[in-house]
């Protein structure tokens, strides 16, 4: 009976020692889900989605594995990054304030900094965050924004008004502009301006030169997203950073992350459907 008890238990423990494998394969090799924490990427992926992230869209690299070992370096590449892309990337913090930043939440971001100490405790440190952001200079660009227009390779970008958006983004105005950006490959996409033409922060640049292997990367909510403009803290992404493009949004909510009881009452159903639908109408879609 000792022996069929133990038996029992050695086969419990290695399932779930193979499930935990196969939930790390699948995290590393196939899709990790991702929510979206920020209003960067209005309207595009607003706060409060939950997506899943291609990770052999570009290859690996160690920012593709959970715990980011600083032993694996180079990169597997499968595709390079294309204009216009949504893409996931791995951003280290500048400095000790930009730490902080993220640190928060429930419990005073005790969870985050359990994690740090976890990982530190088997020398995989990491010092950085995930972010979300649209592929807008290839290696060798030069990227400009001037009074508000993005200018590549010396070109404007067209932009078309759409209609009037409501944002519900921290600090920014309740209603903002919708616009229809074009890139020089032809690809389309909303951008919001909260702001007049050439007033917000990040309006009015010098000229980039996107240097070869980085890729300079913007948020679609343009007067409310951290992102390559920012020269000193985000700057010139280099490609073994990236992760992967999301390829699916799979869940959408207004409620907090951490309100699970009101998720079932705050589902955005109406994005969800045209979500799914849009999935089915297009399987092979390398992006959202």
């Amino acid at each position: 009976m000792d022996q069929e008890n133990r038996s029992k238990k050695k086969g419990v423990l290695l399932g779930y020692v193979w499930a935990i494998l196969l939930v790390i394969g699948v995290h590393t090799f196939m899709y990790q889900p991702y929510t979206i924490p920020s209003g960067s990427m209005m309207p595009t992926l607003l706060i409060g989605d939950f997506i899943f992230v291609n990770k052999f869209s570009y290859g690996y690299s160690r920012y593709s594995a959970l715990l980011q070992p600083k032993c694996v370096t180079g990169r597997i590449k499968m595709g390079s990054p294309q204009r216009g892309d949504v893409a996931v990337f791995f951003h280290d913090f500048s400095d000790e304030s930009e730490m902080s930043h993220y640190y928060h939440g429930i419990f005073n971001g005790f969870f985050q900094k359990l994690w740090q100490k976890i990982r530190k405790g088997i020398g995989c440190p990491m010092e950085g965050v995930n972010y979300v952001k649209r592929v807008i200079g290839l290696p060798g660009d030069k990227i400009h924004m001037k009074e508000g227009t993005l200018y590549i390779n010396g070109e404007p970008t067209k932009l078309e008004y759409v209609d009037t958006y409501p944002m519900n983004d921290r600090g920014m105005p309740p209603v903002v502009k919708r616009y229809v950006e074009t890139l020089p490959n032809g690809v389309k996409h909303y951008i919001l301006k909260a702001f007049p033409f050439g007033a917000a922060h990040l309006d009015n640049t010098e000229e980039f030169t996107v240097p070869d292997g980085h890729y300079f990367m913007m948020g679609d909510n343009r007067d409310n997203s951290c992102d390559s403009r920012e020269i000193k803290i985000v700057g010139f992404i280099p490609e073994e950073k990236f992760i992967g493009s999301p390829s699916f949004l799979f869940f959408s909510t207004e409620a907090k992350f951490f309100e699970v009881h009101k998720w079932l009452f705050a589902v955005r159903w109406e994005r969800l459907f045209k979500a799914y639908v849009d999935k089915i109408c297009h399987p092979f879609s390398p992006n959202l």
